[in-house]
């Protein structure tokens, strides 16, 4: 059995069929039988959404920017078809393909068979050529050696082995205490409804909260609220820009229910989210 005929065959179908089958994806984003939203999709609350319609939804919003990806898929289809071109193309291939493939399966979207497919080919196509691309990313010396760098540039550049370490851990402290400053969560985080009226009631970071008092976005109340060991005040500005009290009372909270008992009412809430 001739191996190098049979990985020659196979290698050139792969190439092929690739290069192929993506033009049909490209097509789709262009002439917009891809990304694109059913009308009862716009009147539906986001929250609603299934990956596949919140994915569709999210990358229909904008224009240009699946053309942007069509022509990169054209691009990448065309330097497969010829053998001088197919590492370029197999490169830029995998930098979309991988992407959709994690797509697939972090939005649960119904096509994950032939993106398995799609990148298993891929992978077979690229490590084909594996040490080309082993003698050039690892083996070919860097742009500059050490006799083109002047000689203190050389003496100081053991420094990045402290600044490589400082970036990684300065950065991971610093958005750590910004998230705790900024992005911390207590336990009214979250939406509650109201089981009388059905209002939702939303405990947002930074201590904001705003009111849905129907599905319309637009008939909202937004403010900040504070709160002690066991009072809640929600305070709102006027159109003077002036804070006032919106609802202020006692309340008893657990992780299902809130309830706020005011000076005129007792206001019963259950956690939705």
């Amino acid at each position: 059995m001739n191996w190098q005929k049979i990985h020659l065959y196979l290698h050139t179908f792969c190439r092929y069929f690739l290069a192929t089958i993506i033009i049909l994806y490209a097509y789709g984003k262009i002439l917009k039988t891809q990304f694109v939203s059913q009308p009862s999709v716009y009147d539906m609350p986001i929250g609603s959404l299934d990956g596949f319609r919140l994915t569709w939804y999210y990358y229909g919003y904008c224009n240009w920017y699946p053309i942007v990806i069509a022509v990169t898929q054209i691009i990448s289809s065309l330097l497969l078809f010829f053998r001088k071109t197919t590492r370029i193309g197999i490169i830029l291939f995998l930098t979309f393909m991988i992407n959709i493939l994690l797509t697939d399966f972090a939005y649960d979207i119904n096509a994950k068979e032939i993106a398995i497919t799609l990148t298993l080919m891929a992978l077979f196509v690229l490590f084909s050529d594996y040490k080309v691309f082993l003698k050039y990313f690892l083996e070919e010396p860097p742009l500059f050696q050490n006799s083109d760098r002047p000689k203190w540039l050389n003496k100081i550049s053991v420094i990045k082995f402290v600044y490589i370490p400082a970036v990684f851990i300065g950065f991971f402290i610093m958005f750590s205490i910004m998230k705790t400053k900024y992005m911390s969560q207590d336990d009214f985080y979250g939406t509650w409804e109201n089981l009388q009226t059905k209002e939702r009631l939303h405990f947002e970071i930074m201590n904001n909260f705003q009111i849905n008092k129907t599905d319309r976005l637009k008939n909202t109340v937004n403010g900040e609220y504070s709160f002690t060991k066991d009072s809640l005040t929600l305070k709102t500005n006027d159109k003077q820009n002036k804070t006032k009290d919106y609802l202020k009372g006692k309340y008893t909270l657990n992780k299902v229910n809130l309830i706020i008992t005011t000076k005129t009412d007792n206001l019963k809430f259950i956690r939705i989210r």
